[in-house]
């Protein structure tokens, strides 16, 4: 954490993430009511910014004794750790620190002996596998974030080396139907257009992945007037993105044509060495994936023959012949380094589900491996965001189900 001075910065918009988390702080709090965490050590490791901070307060209020670290170097925020500090929880983290330091802090939070991690692709989780084994051992449970730490988690299960039960919170329906696609939707087209400043009407984009994240991102690029143009290996996504009114082909048939090229594949090096010589000229990388090397910026480095940077947030690789490649947010997660990240309302959604997760590996819940969240608190949770906007549903009457009986008449 780098300059305390910067708390009531941090307090103010720690303050205005409550203001628009009406599940955290309503349906989350009442649910922790019970003291299943009072005194247990939660280890919160999630882009460390001002909705991140307000799930580690509730969480803090309910008892547990919280340690908080940025998932990324590039996206924690100074103003939001000294506020976090300020309120007496320990913080390991401090924006632009690089990744050495980062990955000091991450060891700092694995030797604090975490019970829970609330975590996002499992940075914490695999950095205490193999790094402090014995710690390991002890922990109690896991929630997980995103779909490649889900990933991550299921591998290390299969290997025999997951040591407590895990929650796949990205599986919950509350979770990825909402943040995956309408908030990396928004928040990576957002941070684009606000780092650019240029019009999306009228601009082909190239999406590399048509998961959810790609799905949101395509939808929200239509809505704005571009023409998304989506690159997939799944035949069965491709020909949906097809089925959704979109272009689909390959890097060879995509590449050429994209104003905006934009990663949301999980993987490493979706766009790669070879690649860049058949992208047009001033074409504009962003990366929305999980990891910082979807975008290989430093083979493209190797390339060109000059650099600057010609705005905050956007670097200019020049490769000869007047063609040149530029690259936001210095190819990290663009919607949080390069803007605010996710809207308030859609993490107060995927945080009502980690704190739900993590209430329920305190409360003994869980069985061991990686699980999904219950059914029954998917749609508790979506009713009581549904009530917060004085929106009721329909019950099931009885006599418009269909029973086995109608179908194969009385037994016997």
């Amino acid at each position: 954490m780098s300059d305390i001075d910067l708390a009531p910065q941090g307090h103010l918009a720690i303050e205005w993430a409550r203001r628009h988390s009406p599940l955290v702080d309503g349906f989350l709090r009442e649910r922790l009511n019970d003291g299943a965490l009072a005194g247990r050590r939660v280890a919160v490791v999630v882009h460390l910014e001002a909705k991140t901070a307000f799930l580690a307060t509730v969480l803090a209020d309910a008892g547990a004794e919280v340690v908080v670290a940025g998932s990324n170097p590039h996206s924690t925020r100074d103003e939001i750790a000294a506020a976090l500090v300020d309120r007496g929880i320990e913080v390991h983290s401090t924006r632009g620190s690089g990744y050495p330091a980062w990955e000091k802090d991450l060891l700092a939070i694995a030797d604090t002996g975490p019970e829970f991690i609330i975590d996002d692709g499992a940075e914490l989780t695999i950095r205490m596998a193999n790094h402090r084994p014995d710690l390991f051992a002890d922990l109690q449970g896991v929630t997980e974030q995103t779909t490649t730490g889900v990933s991550r988690l299921v591998e290390l299960a299969n290997r025999g080396r997951l040591p407590c039960p895990a929650l796949a919170a990205n599986d919950a329906a509350c979770k990825h139907l909402f943040d995956n696609k309408y908030g990396t939707g928004q928040s990576t087209i957002q941070a684009v257009l606000n780092l650019t400043n240029m019009l999306m009407a009228g601009k082909d984009v190239g999406i590399l992945g048509y998961g959810w994240v790609g799905r949101g991102i395509a939808a929200h690029v239509r809505a704005l007037g571009g023409t998304a143009w989506v690159v997939e290996v799944d035949p069965v996504k491709g020909l949906e993105a097809f089925m959704d009114g979109h272009q689909v082909g390959d890097l060879d048939t995509v590449l050429p044509v994209a104003d905006f090229v934009i990663t949301a594949t999980g993987g490493r090096r979706a766009l790669s060495r070879p690649d860049f010589a058949k992208m047009k000229g001033g074409v504009i990388l962003a990366n929305a994936g999980h990891h910082d090397l979807e975008i290989d910026v430093e083979a493209l480095a190797d390339e060109a023959v000059d650099f600057r940077v010609v705005r905050e947030g956007i670097d200019e690789y020049l490769l000869g012949g007047d063609r040149s490649v530029l690259v936001l947010a210095n190819g990290a997660l663009v919607n949080i380094a390069g803007g605010l990240g996710h809207p308030i309302e859609i993490m107060d959604l995927s945080f009502a589900v980690q704190g739900v997760g993590c209430h329920e590996l305190a409360r003994g819940a869980v069985a061991e491996g990686v699980q999904v969240i219950d059914g029954s608190i998917d749609a508790e949770i979506a009713r009581a965001k549904l009530a917060f906007h004085g929106i009721s549903l329909e019950d099931r009457h009885a006599h418009q189900q269909d029973t086995i009986d109608d179908l194969l008449g009385p037994e016997g």
